[in-house]
This record gives structure tokens, C-alpha cells and sequence, in this order.
């Protein structure tokens, strides 16, 4: 008997029992639609991850004034000042960082058209904008004339635009008061909202220069010790961003005069954020694998039995052959296709079940998680490993019966009723 010919006799056995059939394979239908939908599910979560991680900045490192108070020396302070950033950018201090942004924010009253609100109000050095482009809508950024002249003048996010003037274009060239101070808006961007950023939204932030906020909005929230909220620190390349965390460590403990103590600030590197949450969506995937593997497992189980009950119902159809010469591997070979066949059908409808739930992974990304452009895709290599784990399974658990079948005396089958 060739290969084809016992594929086309187990067909027809399945067909001649097409609900047994269907309920049998339906174990590996959904276990292998498991495995590739939630597979599918990890890789659209992790893809977004990795987006909004890119989103911080390639290559670009935070400096906080932040402590742990837990850990660190309770006689010790926070330190982080505009000096710092200074001796930062000095040649030959710290050769891996190509540029540096300073940053000081706080929530200010707003008073524009008679309207009062309140708007988190960023004070940022120009290259701000180098290191964290921004999009604009209208208008110019500011520039380090502005910073330098401590001119009184604004940027905008498009919702605060859209909220005060009505509308991005009408926003350019009007004047908002902020905490008295007037301020002439000479450009809005057109950042969407939920951009992901270090700091307030800048769909719905006021950017003005830092030394016209130091100035004028926030001197008396500075101190000699603070007086900038976050510094951003852009490597050279992605490769040099661990030796630009060490030499800014370096002329930052030196700017402090720390011999002994623990660093009275902290640098926040998205890169290891983003490697922490890589291990725990892959730790994520491996358990949504297994637990999809216990249905594949379990859908084994039922072939395995349908197998031998099958075995048992045609045990004088075995007799009748193994009687005109089918040999054991004959037999062995009929009823392993005819398991590997239910298998290979199960696993093709769970792969169109697979891709169903990556379409419905999405949805549930977007529409329940908010996690906007997240799609949860489908790999190959998924669908391959789901696809060929079924199939070692039908052979597994479809050995054991067709040895049973393999083994009838042929004399003790014919006379089975």
C-alpha cells in the first residue's frame, strides 16, 4: 500500500464519521489557534513598546535631581544646576555626549482672551528641539537668541492652541499671561496627544526658553543646587550610550564633590527600561506558549482515544486485510496517516482561528489598552512551530493505537462481531 493510497482511505474514514471527526480535531484546532493568536497578541504588545521607547529618543539618556531615600546618605541632597550641564559640554569632559538640553517645569496660570486655566509651562534650552523634535503646525521654535535675550515668547501645544485661540493657525502672534508675565506665542505644535515624553504632554504644555523661565516664571522655586528638572543627554550614537552614562556620572560627581557618597542624582536610561520590558513580554509569551500547548497536549489525548475506539470498530476490516497480505507496517501506516490527517486538517482551521484572534489582539490593544498603532502580527515561525507541534503530536498519540491495530491476529479479528 503507497503513501497516497493511505491518505485517501483515511479520508474516507473521516468522512464516513465527519462529527467524531470534527469534535476530535477541535482540541487541536483551538491549541493551535491559541498558540498563534497569543503569540501573535505578545508580538503586537512588544512592538508597540519597543515604539514608544523610540519615542524617548534614540540614544538619549534623563538626568534627574532625584534620590533614593531608602538607600542613599540621609544627610544628602539632590544636586542638578544649569552648571552642571556646562561642564557637561566642555571638550574633552564627556567625548560620547553630542548635546544636551536643560529643563525646568512647573503648573503656572495661564490668562489668554479673559480665559484662566492652568498648563504645565516647560522652560527649555533651544536644543530641546534637536534632541526631542517636535512637529509644528505653525510658527517658528524657539531659538537661542531667545534664550540668550530672555525674550518673553512662547510655544505651544496644539490642544492649548486649540482651547485658548480656537484654532493652531489663530494662536501664532496672540499673547498669553503667564503668572503675569506676558508672553507673545510665536509658534504651536503639532504634536498629537499622548505623545510619549520625559515631562507634561506637549500636545497640552507652554514651551518658553530656560533662562526667560528661570528669570522670570520660576526663580523662586530654584535653588544653587536645582534649578533644572531634567537634563537630556544625547550619546553620539546608540553604541555610546553606556560610556556617555559613565563620563556624565563622572563630571557630575566631580561638579559635586562627591569622594564616598552615593550620587546625588539619577539617570534614567530608556534603552534598560525597554530591555526589562522585552524580557517580561517574553516571559509573557513563553507562558501564553505553554498554556496553548496543554491544549494541543489535551487535543492529543482526544485523538488518541478516537484512534483506539476507531481501531475497535474496524477490527474485522484489519482481519480482512492483514488475510488478503497487508503487512503490520501496512496497517501501522493506515491508521498513523489517518491520525497525522486529523492533526494537519485541526491545524489548518487553528491557523485561520490563530489569525482571527491576532485581527481581535489588535483591537483589544487599540480599543481596551489605548495602545494606538500597536498590531498584533502574525510570525511564520508561529505558525510553523504550532503547525509541526501538532503534527509530532498526531504521530505520538496516533502511535500507540495503530501498533494496537498493527498487532490484531488476523484469524481473532475476522471472527470479532
Amino acid at each position: 500500500m503507497n503513501i497516497l493510497e493511505s491518505f485517501t482511505i483515511s479520508f474516507r474514514a473521516l468522512l464516513s464519521n465527519k462529527l467524531r471527526a470534527a469534535l476530535t480535531m477541535l482540541g487541536i484546532v483551538i491549541g493551535v489557534g491559541a498558540v498563534i493568536g497569543m503569540l501573535a497578541l505578545g508580538n503586537g504588545f512588544q512592538g508597540f513598546l519597543n515604539s514608544q521607547f523610540d519615542q524617548l529618543g534614540i540614544g538619549t539618556v534623563y538626568v534627574a535631581p532625584f534620590i533614593d531615600t531608602n538607600r542613599i546618605d540621609v544627610a544628602q541632597t539632590a544636586s542638578l544646576t544649569s552648571a552642571d550641564a556646562r561642564a557637561i559640554m566642555q571638550p574633552g569632559r564627556a567625548p560620547a555626549v553630542q548635546s544636551l538640553a536643560i529643563e525646568w517645569s512647573d503648573d503656572l496660570q495661564v490668562i489668554a482672551d479673559g480665559q484662566r486655566s492652568t498648563y504645565s509651562v516647560r522652560a527649555v534650552s533651544p536644543s530641546f528641539f534637536v534632541i526631542s523634535p517636535q512637529p509644528l503646525a505653525a510658527g517658528r521654535l524657539l531659538t537661542p537668541a531667545d534664550d540668550e535675550s530672555r525674550a518673553r515668547v512662547a510655544v505651544i501645544g496644539k490642544l492649548v492652541a486649540e482651547k485658548l485661540f480656537g484654532t493652531r493657525e489663530a494662536a501664532v502672534g496672540q499673547r498669553l499671561s503667564l503668572n503675569g508675565v506676558q508672553f507673545d506665542v510665536v509658534g504651536v505644535l503639532a504634536s498629537k496627544e499622548g505623545a510619549v515624553s520625559i515631562g507634561a504632554d506637549p500636545a497640552e504644555a507652554i514651551f518658553v526658553s530656560y533662562e526667560t523661565g528661570i528669570s522670570r516664571l520660576f526663580r523662586n522655586q530654584t535653588s544653587d543646587r536645582v534649578n533644572v528638572s531634567f537634563m537630556t543627554v544625547k550619546a553620539v550614537d546608540r553604541s555610546q550610550v553606556d560610556a556617555a552614562v559613565r563620563q556624565v556620572t563622572e563630571v557630575l560627581r566631580g561638579e559635586h564633590r562627591l569622594t564616598y557618597q552615593d550620587n546625588d542624582f539619577t539617570i534614567i536610561n530608556p534603552e534598560q527600561f525597554a530591555a526589562q520590558a522585552s524580557a517580561v513580554i517574553g516571559a509573557f509569551n513563553a507562558f501564553l506558549g505553554i498554556v496553548a500547548g496543554i491544549s494541543l497536549l489535551v487535543g492529543g489525548i482526544g485523538i488518541m482515544n478516537i484512534m483506539l475506539v476507531s481501531v475497535t470498530e474496524r477490527t474485522r476490516e484489519i482481519g480482512l486485510r492483514k488475510a488478503v497480505g497487508a503487512r503490520r507496517s501496512d496497517i501501522l501506516m493506515q491508521f498513523l496517516i489517518e491520525a497525522l490527517v486529523l492533526c494537519l486538517i485541526g491545524s489548518g482551521v487553528g491557523i485561520l482561528l490563530g489569525y482571527l484572534l491576532s485581527f481581535a489582539g489588535t483591537w483589544i490593544l487599540v480599543s481596551v489598552f489605548q495602545a494606538e498603532g500597536a498590531q498584533a502580527s502574525v510570525q511564520l515561525g508561529n505558525v510553523l512551530l504550532a503547525s509541526g507541534i501538532a503534527a509530532a503530536i498526531g504521530v505520538a498519540f496516533g502511535f500507540f493505537p495503530a501498533l494496537t491495530a498493527a498487532r490484531l491476529n488476523p484469524i481473532d479479528a475476522l471472527r470479532t462481531e
